[in-house]
């Protein structure tokens, strides 16, 4: 077994799968062409290792030729399943979903049925992933914290029924303190954009 290709293999395939584990935590704008990088790297490394341990084999055959091949397939599989994982978790049923718009960046909470919720905090054109759990209670839910990233007065907030100019009439989530009074340091009104609570 070639040490360095084995040391040099293992240092690509732990760096992709850290690469990927980010991935829960942020994504950048052009992040696909990576992906096809990433995609395109990881084949290449697989068919030289299977190619290499090929020719090893046929020298000594001898069954461990082709640890590095195992090695690399291992770890095919475990980016894989955890990528899946991330996808799986993104897209698990919304019971709320609100944004909040703010020309250049822009703050979405998605909360989820099984009382977990992902923040996603956007700035041009890179969105970073915050998560934990919440508690809901008619229009009135409770975070688990008050900041999160340059977000502060997070942990009470509210859903309202408000009405434009128009008179038609939005559900917004908005900030408050414990006691249910707007809080005036907070300029946020999150707009709801999914509303499944009556579907529970």
């Amino acid at each position: 077994m070639n040490m360095v290709r084995f040391i040099f293999t293992l240092i690509i395939n732990c760096l992709l799968s850290y690469f990927v584990y980010q991935t829960k935590f942020y994504t950048f704008l052009f992040e696909e062409y990576i992906w096809i990088g990433i995609i395109l790297l990881g084949i290449l490394i697989f068919i030289s290792n299977l190619i290499e341990d090929t020719t090893l084999y046929q020298q000594q055959w001898q069954p461990i030729s082709y640890l590095i091949t195992a090695m690399n397939v291992s770890f095919i599989f475990f980016i894989v399943v955890l990528k899946l994982t991330i996808i799986i978790n993104f897209n698990k049923p919304s019971l709320l979903k609100v944004f909040y718009d703010g020309d250049f960046n822009g703050t979405a909470i998605d909360f989820k049925v099984d009382k977990t919720y992902i923040l996603d905090n956007a700035a041009i054109g890179i969105s970073n992933y915050f998560y934990g759990t919440y508690h809901i209670q008619g229009h009135k839910i409770t975070m688990d914290k008050d900041t999160i990233d340059n977000l502060d007065n997070l942990k009470h907030l509210e859903l309202r029924e408000i009405e434009n100019d128009n008179g038609i009439k939005k559900w917004y989530l908005m900030q408050v303190d414990n006691n249910g009074i707007i809080n005036e340091e907070s300029d946020n009104s999150f707009r709801v954009i999914i509303n499944n609570r009556n579907k529970q």
